[in-house]
């Protein structure tokens, strides 16, 4: 059977669980991870996908190893994340970028066309059937990552959803609800806090659940870095 090859490749990165697994699996398959790239508001320093102030997410990172590439999309979100995959083509050499959609085919579409247009190869390492959220949450689990529900709709969940941590109690309680287990419909976003790719853990030392826009937020204001032969000791 011929090896595959392995490729530059860059994460397209929100911080949340999802995209933790499709990082998980590319470097399972031995790719060369050049760079996680995260689609950011430098007005509200705060990225797009899951509300994260920047500093936060840049120290998720630094736990990680792998350095962040925070793209301002200033209301150009298409435009902006195609020219930053194309600067990384021509300046890092990059081949590939990984996305973490799951099963929402516009979704795949329009991450495909994103990545085609900046010369790459689009990878999707975590795509799944719809039966199959179940499976995945439980693969996610299961490798030991630690990670927290850093949003929680409230059309399928009450404010005590926010700061839960994913773990066999959640994966319980989240099929006794009309939510995706895996939240693909955006029913509830995670943030990533430890596990077997980080070199450091993320602990969380300030934060408030708040109402915005339907959602309940676990907002995030501080945290601290700590290294990994302590993460058993309390």
């Amino acid at each position: 059977m011929m090896e595959k090859k392995a490729k530059k490749t860059v994460v397209c990165w929100s911080g949340g669980k999802d995209c933790c697994l499709a990082l998980h699996r590319t470097l399972q398959e031995n790719h060369e991870v050049i760079c996680l790239l995260s689609m950011v508001s430098d007005k509200d320093e705060r990225n797009h996908a899951h509300g994260l102030k920047l500093k936060i997410l840049s120290m998720q990172a630094e736990a990680l190893g792998i350095p962040l590439l925070m793209i301002d999309s200033a209301g150009e979100y298409e435009k902006s994340l195609k020219q930053a995959l194309t600067r990384l083509k021509e300046q890092q050499g990059a081949e590939a970028v990984v996305f973490g959609s799951l099963y929402a085919r516009e979704d795949r579409d329009w991450n495909e066309n994103a990545a085609r247009q900046a010369g790459l190869e689009p990878m999707f390492p975590i795509w799944i059937q719809e039966d199959e959220t179940s499976r995945l949450l439980q693969d996610f689990i299961s490798l030991g990552y630690k990670s927290i529900v850093c949003r929680a709709h409230m059309k399928h969940f009450d404010s005590s959803w926010a700061g839960r941590y994913l773990d066999e109690r959640f994966y319980s309680d989240i099929h006794h609800t009309q939510s995706c287990v895996m939240g693909e419909n955006g029913e509830y976003h995670t943030f990533v806090l430890d596990g077997p790719k980080f070199h450091k853990r993320l602990t969380i030392t300030a934060s408030d659940v708040v109402l915005n826009s339907d959602l309940w937020s676990l907002d995030i204001q501080a945290c601290e870095l700590k290294d990994q032969e302590t993460r058993h000791s309390g």
